[in-house]
């Protein structure tokens, strides 16, 4: 007979022993019933999509999300596309970061009265006014407003109001000066104008509704344009395929577009021609006869800003540009530098237009190609603007 110790001992063997029996008993319960519900939850599942009772039970129950976000640019049926008005808007790319505040109107730059006693310009242009790159203050509208000041010493103030939107032309200029340009009477209209973009912007040919002109036509005239207006002035699938019937199918507009930089736009600066080409060149001359006539109503005066394209100063540019037409072109055509800004300059002059050309800037030390982020740019231009201005201002 066992002592009693071991007897004891062998009572608490026999305890643990069985107490680890019940627990993997529960465990092993446990994982089974686990199991069993994941099996029966998957199968539930394939049941469930399969009838289509799963997103009746769980989808169409899910929270729906009704929320306004902000936006930074807006359509406009005076002028295509502008920026939201009293909007703070934060621009960051690898080379700027800034944030630039709008005015009521939708531009940038600080609101102004309706009426005042003060001279006052509009400047209207495409990304080199709005300036989204640079900070309000550092704009070149406002420092011509201090340069006039400074070089005066006060005697003069002249107020500098900008009216810019990237990718505009001088079509959206036309419906600017229209709705927005005139309620604050300036004495003068001032047009940057930059023939690589601006001449595509100007036509139904590469820009189409909402966003881009659509041109009414004088009453029994093919060609000759009385107004110009913006969004859809019929529903959008009409709209669409007037453009088509009048300008080309989708399909050639897209051909076009592609051919544009190398196949049309170096007749700007040839002496040879090309009948599409002209067509498109019309498209801007008229533009600009259209801002002539509607400032002459309103007895403003009207000067066009002239900024060479970076193949008109830009030898190495220039160069390739040449290159790349002759392949686009398949053949060579007479190609001279400075002939588009001639050919403009002659056009405009004979509408009436003034003329102020940026390529006299080259003596402040600054090329005309800057980017239009550059601070430097903007103090430049500037400068050189507010001394044309007191030279010839009454």
């Amino acid at each position: 007979m066992p002592a009693p110790g071991a007897q004891r001992a062998q009572r608490r063997d026999s305890k643990n022993f069985n107490m680890r029996s019940k627990v993997a008993s529960i465990l092993l319960n446990v994982a089974i019933s686990l199991v069993s519900l994941a099996v029966a939850a998957g199968l539930a599942y394939v049941g469930l999509k399969k009838t289509g009772l799963y997103k009746r039970i769980f989808l169409d129950t899910q929270t729906i999300i009704q929320e306004a976000e902000n936006i930074a640019y807006v359509e406009d049926i005076h002028v295509g596309r502008k920026l939201k008005p009293n909007t703070q808007i934060h621009y960051k790319t690898p080379y700027f970061e800034t944030r630039v505040v709008t005015n009521s109107d939708g531009f940038t730059g600080r609101d102004y009265f309706a009426h005042t006693d003060n001279y006052r310009i509009a400047i209207l242009g495409d990304s080199m006014v709005e300036a989204y790159g640079v900070p309000d203050t550092s704009r070149f509208t406002h420092l011509m407003e201090s340069a006039v000041y400074s070089k005066t010493s006060g005697k003069r103030i002249v107020e500098v109001m900008g009216f810019g939107v990237s990718g505009w032309g001088q079509v959206h200029a036309y419906g600017c000066i229209k709705h927005y340009v005139l309620k604050y009477q300036p004495n003068e209209v001032w047009l940057m104008f930059l023939s690589s973009n601006d001449i595509g912007d100007n036509t139904p040919y590469l820009n189409g509704p909402p966003t881009g002109p659509t041109f009414i036509y004088k009453k029994g005239s093919e060609s000759e344009i009385e107004d110009i207006r913006f969004g859809y002035v019929k529903v959008p699938d009409a709209a669409h395929q007037e453009r088509f019937l009048r300008y080309g199918s989708a399909q050639e507009l897209s051909s076009i577009w592609q051919q544009w930089t190398f196949g049309l736009y170096p007749y700007f600066y040839s002496s040879d021609t090309h009948p599409l080409w002209e067509k498109i060149w019309s498209h801007t001359v008229q533009t600009f006869r259209l801002i002539q006539k509607v400032c002459a109503e309103h007895k403003v005066r009207v000067r066009v800003v002239y900024r060479p394209s970076g193949y008109e100063i830009d030898y190495h540019d220039w160069a390739g540009f040449k290159q790349e037409a002759r392949k686009t072109l398949g053949k060579e055509i007479p190609l001279e530098q400075s002939l588009g800004e001639r050919r403009m300059r002659r056009a405009l002059e004979a509408l009436g237009l003034e003329w102020i050309s940026l390529r006299d800037m080259k003596n402040r030390g600054i090329q005309t190609k800057a980017d239009e982020a550059e601070l430097g740019k903007h103090a430049a231009l500037a400068d050189f603007l507010a001394d044309v201005l007191l030279k010839t201002m009454p």
